[in-house]
This record gives C-alpha cells, structure tokens and sequence, in this order.
C-alpha cells in the first residue's frame, strides 16, 4: 500500500504536468497493468479519469479563490482549449466554470479528494474474506477475447454476447466458463485490457471460426467466492487488492487472472457464487 500510494502522491505532484498512466504506474514500482488493476479496484476510477477529476477539483476550487482566467486555468490543467476544459467541467460537475464562479457557491459540487489510506479502512478493519489457496493445473481454453477500456468492460452485457457461441466450441469440458483478464494494450496515456469469455476444452483441434485458444500454465491461485449480483463485484476486488493482498503472505504474481463461473450462473441473483482466481506465490 506504500508503493500505491506514492502513485498518488505522484499524481498531486503533477497535476498541472502532463504525466502519462505509465509514469504513474513507475511511481509505484509495478507494471502498467498491474497498477491499473489495482487502481482500478481501489479508487472505483481508471489513473486518468482519477486524475482528471482530481485537475477539474482543483479548478473548480481556484475559480473561487483566484483571479484567474478560464483559459489560462484549463491550459495549467492540462486542457487543450477552454472549450474542452468547460465540456470537462460540466460533464462532472453540471455546470458551466462561468456559472460556477457567478454563483460562488464551494458547497455545490461533489469534489474528488485525494484518495487516502484512511478511505481504506473499512475494509481493512471491519471484513474479512479468506480465501482457499489453490494450485490448478495447465488448462486449454477457448472463447472470445476483445480489448477494452477498463471503464468500458461490462461483464453482464460481454456474457450475454458470448452465450449464443458457447455451444459451438467442440471438445468442450464440463459446464463452467472463464472469463479471463490478460495482458494490456497502451495507446498513449489509455490501457485497455483484453478479457476472455472461454470454455475449457481438451485440445485445440476444431476451434471455431472467430474464437481464438489460450493455455493458462499451472499456478498458485488465491480462490474467492463473490456472492451476489455483479454489480457489486468491484467491493470483493477491492477487499482483495486493498486489505487482503497488502495484509497476506503472498505476493501477486504477473499472470492472468479469472472468473470461473458455475453452470447456471445468473449475473443479478443475489445469492449467485463465483469464484475469482488471483495469481499468487509465497513471499
């Protein structure tokens, strides 16, 4: 938790520099993806969208405070013009920066704060979710895999694409499916993440036209069980990589982790249960 958040610190140091998530990610000493990840989880936004909540704050508080010009404020912050900056604004905050300084009212917005270790406290004091450490052997897998922006994956709506394909994988071995996060794609100052909805299958002899093959190794896991709809998965993946994980005598291991999902599974049942597989080793 140190090392993430000197990534925060970082991100205040630079507010007004142009920084890119792969800098951010350094200040932390881990990769890309993996910062992305867990910064994700944690703080319930992208490193980009977190820092462009935090510059709009900023501004919004300097409107109030300083006899600054909107043009000059939304250069210092990284804009590219006014009418970008003022599009930013009232995306996030519903009003226009020349309506906010008129009305000079600080109470009308809901700032974004600097994310805190005390922001981590609930769930690093009050749950409590063991997990079963696990080594599963190699597995062959086939399914869909697409990249996306991490705020843009929605598992419901990336399942239900995939169910109609399902019965076509041939040599397929049981029920269960995987969805399954890899490696990342950097675009600029954008990491998108490739997730696979898979099956697993014995071998790769007939793999259907527009699906592709992946062989997870054999690995230690950390197995969780999530219980309830979807929707509220971001809170166990938060518990994981905010209290757990930092908390545990294991070290996260740069490998793809899963969703293994039973026959069945209904993503808005609240007394559905899947299991999330995290890549481990021993300290």
């Amino acid at each position: 938790m140190q090392r993430f958040f000197k990534s925060i610190d970082f991100i205040e140091q630079h507010l007004y520099d142009k920084i890119s998530v792969h800098e951010v990610a350094a200040a932390s000493h881990y990769s890309t993806y993996h910062f992305s990840r867990i910064f994700k989880a944690l703080v319930g936004d992208t490193p980009k969208e977190y820092l462009r909540k935090r510059r709009l704050t900023v501004a919004a508080k300097r409107l109030l405070s300083e006899d600054i010009g909107l043009l000059e404020l939304a250069l210092d912050c990284q804009f590219d013009s006014q009418e970008a900056f003022t599009r930013a604004f009232k995306g996030l905050f519903n009003i226009t920066p020349a309506q906010y300084r008129k009305q000079n009212d600080p109470f009308r917005l809901l700032y974004k704060d600097q994310f805190s270790p005390h922001m981590l406290h609930f769930l690093q004091n009050e749950l409590s979710m063991e997990p079963e450490i696990i080594t599963r052997p190699a597995m062959k897998l086939v399914g869909i895999a697409q990249q996306y922006d991490s705020s843009d994956l929605s598992l419901p709506r990336l399942w239900s694409a995939f169910r109609p394909y399902r019965d076509k994988i041939k040599n397929r071995i049981g029920d269960e499916s995987f969805g399954i996060y890899e490696a990342y794609e950097e675009d600029g100052d954008d990491v998108s993440f490739s997730y696979m909805c898979s099956a697993p299958v014995e071998n790769f002899d007939d793999i259907p036209e527009g699906m592709t093959a992946r062989e997870l190794p054999e690995q230690m896991y950390a197995k969780f069980i999530h219980r309830g709809p979807i929707s509220n998965l971001d809170q166990t993946l938060k518990y994981i990589w905010g209290s757990w994980l930092p908390k545990s005598n294991y070290d996260y291991v740069e490998r793809p982790d899963f969703e293994l999902y039973p026959p069945g599974y209904n993503v808005m049942d609240p007394k559905s249960e899947m299991a999330l597989h995290i890549p481990i080793k021993e300290k």
